[in-house]
């Protein structure tokens, strides 16, 4: 802490004899005051916090510019989430509409459909991994009553 400086001289004396340049005097220093140790503690303290503070902030910037980032990613996701569930609720929809149509249609008209059947069922053997065809044999089952088409 300094104070203003104080001069020796009155205002009228600060001309020089010749009356062109003011006399410098001299300007001495206040003296030191001896600060108590709790004052000291507290300057230290704040110096300290302040330091703790703009670290903290410092360290912190990244992480907020992270979140940022991690919920603007997460809003697209669900965005996206919600689009493939409504376009998937659109598939069943339309999905059933076309097994009500073919079932009505072959209800109608079964136009040489025949009801499933496990003494028609054909088992194809996958000739890649046999490296030979094998004869395709038919189980013997009991015939299943006349039931109507439907899914």
């Amino acid at each position: 802490m300094v104070a203003a400086p104080k001069l020796k001289s009155s205002i009228g004396s600060l001309r020089s004899r010749s009356g062109s340049s003011p006399i410098l005097t001299e300007i001495r220093p206040l003296p030191k005051t001896h600060m108590p140790l709790w004052q000291k503690t507290l300057v230290g303290l704040q110096w300290v916090s302040g330091v703790a503070a703009a670290s903290s902030m410092v360290a912190l910037l990244p992480l907020y510019g992270w979140l940022a980032l991690c919920e603007q990613q997460w809003s697209r996701a669900y965005h996206q989430l919600e689009q493939l569930k409504r376009q998937e609720r659109e598939l069943l929809v339309s999905h059933e509409t076309l097994r009500y149509r073919v079932t009505q249609q072959v209800q109608q008209a079964p136009q040489g459909l025949v009801p499933q059947n496990p003494q028609r069922v054909l088992f194809v053997p996958n000739q890649a991994s046999t490296g030979a065809t094998l004869p395709v044999q038919i189980p013997s089952v009991a015939v299943a009553p006349h039931r109507r088409v439907s899914y």
